[in-house]
């Protein structure tokens, strides 16, 4: 599936239908800073990502860093093919070439591994463990990897989602949430400030972007917080 087939949907909803005189253009125009369907699209793609990380999800083999603190998967430093947005899983030792499958890893947490000996190196994990709510960005693995030995392991991370540039791009994501990303799309529509907006439509296809991914809508979106100023 192309991109357009979603991009012909959002249109028709708006009644936007008049290719060379369209609201929402479906690119970039040259020399204009209006938002565009690609735009709203790519921006319905990280959103997806963050609230369905096995949307994104790839498992591969990565080179792990010295020591026992750990960064994410990224390609400049642990030859993965993409850059992580979180750790989803470490599952298997793969050797020093990144292709001899090994032992499996096994996820404990974090205050488990603090009574462990960080001192122990070695070339073969035995745990790991990683909280994204206290920083998505870093985990940590026992032994922890010795200085200039190469040590591989498979792992599963959610990748951030390749952008597309046309409407003739295919979904760098399943067809599955086709219907999460038209929903982002007109929620962003509705609820700008443009000749669209539309707080009630808005509010509808923010609700039904989350029905759709099987996430439950938080209350304070709606709801903002309300802050007192100090007399």
């Amino acid at each position: 599936m192309k991109a357009r087939e979603l991009f012909l949907q959002v249109s028709a909803i708006l009644q936007d239908m008049i290719p060379d005189a369209r609201r929402w253009p479906w690119e970039k125009q040259a020399d204009e800073s209006d938002v565009s369907l690609v735009d709203l699209f790519n921006s319905a793609l990280f959103e997806i990502a963050m609230n369905r990380p096995d949307a994104t999800a790839v498992t591969e083999s990565i080179k792990l860093e010295t020591g026992a603190r750990q960064l994410i998967p990224d390609p400049a430093l642990h030859q993965s093919s993409k850059k992580a947005l979180r750790l989803l899983e470490v599952v298997q030792n793969m050797g020093s070439d990144g292709h001899t499958a090994g032992e499996p890893i096994f996820a404990t947490a974090r205050d488990a591994l603090k009574t462990a000996d960080w001192s122990k190196d070695g070339i073969e994990i035995d745990n790991y463990a990683y909280d994204a709510k206290t920083n998505p960005q870093v985990y940590y693995v026992l032994p922890a990897v010795a200085k200039d030995k190469d040590v591989w392991v498979e792992a599963t991370y959610s990748a951030i989602p390749d952008a597309i540039a046309s409407p003739d791009d295919a979904l760098p994501v399943s067809e599955v949430y086709s219907g999460a990303i038209i929903h982002w799309m007109l929620y962003k529509i509705f609820a700008g400030d443009n000749g669209d907006a539309n707080a009630a439509k808005a509010q509808h296809h923010l609700t039904a972007f989350y029905q759709t991914l099987g996430v439950k809508l938080k209350a304070d979106l709606f709801f903002p917080v309300q802050v007192q100023e100090a007399e």
